[in-house]
């Protein structure tokens, strides 16, 4: 895939709304893109679409999970006069979104402003004073839709619905072979597992079953992928996340995938050396990620019990959980890894076991698998 079609890929994915509990849009866009690759699709009782691109052998079946849900918030409560109050879903801070359009999930989508209050105000307005003072947290802040309380029921806005950033916030920006946009975690992500599903069944069938999976819930608890993983055969998961660049992380924001050794928890030592040797014979390169505040579906699954052997590849991005920045060919490379991994042959043995040469490896694949 070329830039400019990924970038085609990533203004669909990235306006789509996909807060946790609440993630049709991206649903419906992403069982669309698989079943357009040739992918059968169904959805488990846990609300995850669960990609199968059929193996050659159905046994050591690989998952790979990706998140679709964004970060939101969920209206906590709603005035007469209808101003909105607000929780936060996962690790969503009001001072990454600031004032400006938020779009309400009810019956409809209904469009409102994030507000704080008049800044020309002095201590004895007690609210906004904080805000000025200190960050911005969602007990300072409120939704105003310019409707009533009783005018948004009927427009399906109660306790309980979920609010996100508004569409026309949501529009990417390119800034020349970058990407910035709020929801690159999780929807850069669901680029590169969409180009790994078109790559797969193109060049396939992979050695082994793939199941492609883009899980719910993730970021309120990471819910999904443990369901999916304790529900689907096969013990090898690889999950797809953001590594985050900052201070304390030697991470670069470039092209190179990074391999993620621990987070929440340890990934497997084998599998995640194998995946930086393979990123180097591939030529895409690699980065090796350790984080302290971080988790994703595959770490979380492995800690539960419900998988064997797990890793996790990652883009480097910036301003993680606010509005995100990444590059575009770290989505294709990352891609890239990920195909070639799945479409190995002789597949990855596991710890423990003989390794075929580098020189086998290679001429041992079937026509038309990843290079």
């Amino acid at each position: 895939m070329t830039k400019r079609q990924l970038r085609a890929l990533l203004d669909r994915l990235l306006v789509t709304h996909s807060p946790p509990g609440d993630e049709r849009e991206m649903e419906e866009l992403v069982q669309s893109e698989l079943e357009e690759a040739g992918v059968e699709v169904e959805r488990d009782p846990h609300d995850n679409i669960v990609g199968k691109v059929p193996g050659i052998s159905a046994e050591d079946a690989i998952h790979v999970l990706t998140h679709k849900d964004e970060l939101g918030t969920i209206v906590r409560k709603i005035e007469e006069d209808g101003k909105i109050w607000l929780e936060p879903l996962g690790g969503a801070y009001a001072w990454a979104y600031g004032e400006g359009p938020m779009d309400l999930l009810g019956d409809e989508v209904v469009t409102g402003v994030l507000c704080v209050g008049s800044k020309h105000s002095s201590a004895l307005s007690q609210r906004v004073h904080k805000a000025k003072t200190g960050p911005l947290n969602w007990d300072l802040c409120y939704i105003d839709c310019k409707l009533d309380r009783k005018a948004l029921e009927k427009k399906g806005v109660t306790p309980g619905t979920r609010a996100v950033v508004a569409r026309s916030r949501k529009q990417p920006l390119y800034l020349g072979d970058h990407v910035a946009g709020y929801g690159l975690d999780d929807k850069a992500l669901m680029a590169v597992l969409l180009l790994a599903a078109q790559c797969v069944v193109r060049e396939g069938p992979p050695p082994r079953d793939v199941y492609l999976v883009a899980t719910s819930c993730e970021e309120v608890g990471v819910s999904g992928g443990a369901y999916a993983t304790q529900e689907l055969p096969g013990n090898v998961t690889v999950a797809l996340d953001i590594a985050p660049v900052a201070e304390e992380y030697p991470i670069e924001l470039d092209g190179r995938p990074v391999v993620l050794y621990k987070d929440t928890f340890i990934y497997h030592k084998g599998l995640s050396d194998h995946l930086c040797e393979l990123a180097d014979e591939i030529g895409v390169g690699h980065q090796r990620g350790l984080f302290r505040s971080m988790g994703t579906d595959a770490s979380h699954a492995t800690r539960y019990g419900h998988v064997g052997k797990a890793a996790a590849l990652g883009i480097a991005t910036e301003n993680t959980h606010g509005y995100e920045i990444t590059r575009l060919d770290a989505i294709l490379n990352c891609a890239k890894l990920l195909s070639a991994f799945l479409l190995e042959d002789p597949p990855w043995e596991g710890a423990g076991a003989p390794r075929a040469s580098r020189s086998r490896r290679r001429s041992g694949r079937r026509k038309g698998q990843a290079k």
